[in-house]
């Protein structure tokens, strides 16, 4: 008879901090209020996250979310008089023209239309009043309990604000859904309405000067600042910064990405030769296992779980070095790797005993020997 016994999750030690090998240097940034979050929604590093502020147009991050939910994409809008007259449209709406709300989403999201807020609210709500309701119903619902809007587009109005930590939250949901997510993704477009056809240049800068950039959404207004929600993507691994009240909020994004990759960078979560557990050949002994290679991933250490497959047909005698099944490596919602178990010990036959053995059961306990993120 066989017994497989294998460590389950690794536990951090005293002083880890996900996989970084050492502390990482705080970002230097110029944002009033900003945070970085990863894409298990924890945060890397944060900044006043929890102030209510002014947040500008990305409010627009909602007023998307709702819209997705009132209306069909291929819906036509026409444009009212109340459309039309929106300070800073930015698409200069007329009224009586017609654009679908898949074209207003780009023309919102890309162009920061304020005009396109508006448009899209009544359409889908019946009034401007009734579309912030709504607003209000989703960001509750998000657990955004920080955030109120008074309007769609995100000027300065009383009653209006969010934090980094309720943008965070709105932003990863965005990205949740496949239609917006491509569209805050997408550098530059082309509408056609009814009576003419709109150039859209995307107001994130990100999207062409930060690898793996995927959105979110621009705003600036004279009570907010500059404001930013970024997110990236690399080997993976997701992070989201917000930057609020900044002086360059493309670079304090950067920085603040820079740092939540740092944090989450590739590092050794799984050595060659690390004990990860041993086999008991009944009365003929035991072996410990170990991995025969070294896993490197970006991934947070605590999260890191280990599976032991023993092979179907092992048996004594065993060599030591012989391979004697797989370990799985896992985050816990990915495969990392898939690395082949190693015997450390030789085991002779038993003529009592026979062969082949097979594997009784699998048992998983205690912590496993991970090493934080080194090399």
């Amino acid at each position: 008879m066989l017994l497989a016994l294998l460590p389950g999750p690794a536990a951090p030690g005293p002083g880890w901090r996900l996989a970084a090998a050492g502390p990482v240097p705080d970002p230097e940034v110029g944002c009033a209020a900003c945070l970085v979050v990863d894409d298990r929604g924890r945060v890397l590093w944060a900044r006043a996250a929890g102030e209510r502020r002014s947040i500008a147009s990305t409010t627009k991050m909602v007023t998307a979310l709702v819209v997705r939910k009132e209306a069909a994409l291929d819906e036509e809008v026409t444009v009212s008089a109340a459309a039309e007259a929106v300070p800073e449209g930015k698409l200069s709406l007329r009224a009586g023209e017609i654009f679908n709300v898949q074209e207003l989403l780009y023309g919102l999201l890309l162009n920061s239309s304020n005009d396109a807020a508006v448009a899209l609210a009544e359409h889908s709500s019946g009034s401007v009043a009734g579309f912030v309701a709504l607003m209000n119903e989703e960001a509750a619902r998000l657990g955004a309990k920080d955030t109120h809007f008074a309007t769609p587009h995100g000027l300065d109005a009383a009653d209006h604000y969010s934090t980094a930590s309720d943008l965070a939250l709105i932003g990863a949901e965005v990205l949740e859904d496949p239609i917006l997510a491509e569209i805050v993704g997408t550098a530059d477009a082309t509408i056609e309405g009814s009576e003419r056809t709109v150039l859209l240049e995307n107001t994130n800068l990100i999207l062409e000067t930060y690898p793996g950039a995927i959105g979110i959404k621009t705003g600036f207004t004279a009570s907010a600042g500059n404001v930013l929600v970024a997110a990236a993507e690399l080997e993976g691994r997701r992070a989201i910064a917000v930057a609020l009240g900044s002086p360059d909020p493309f670079e304090d994004s950067r920085r603040l990405l820079d740092y939540g990759f740092d944090v989450l960078r590739r590092g050794i979560v799984l050595r060659a030769g690390t004990p990860v557990g041993g086999i008991v050949f009944d009365t003929l002994g035991s072996t410990g296992i170990v991995a025969a290679r070294t896993v490197r991933d970006i991934t947070d250490p605590s999260e890191v779980r280990l599976r032991f497959e023993p092979f179907d047909d092992l048996h004594a005698p065993l060599a030591g070095g012989t391979g004697v099944g797989t370990i799985t490596v896992s985050d816990g919602t990915r495969e990392v790797a898939s690395v082949e178990a190693v015997a450390t010990t030789t085991l002779e036959a038993s003529e009592e005993q026979g062969w082949p053995l097979s594997v009784l059961q699998t048992i998983l306990e205690g912590a496993a020997a991970i090493l934080p993120g080194e090399g």
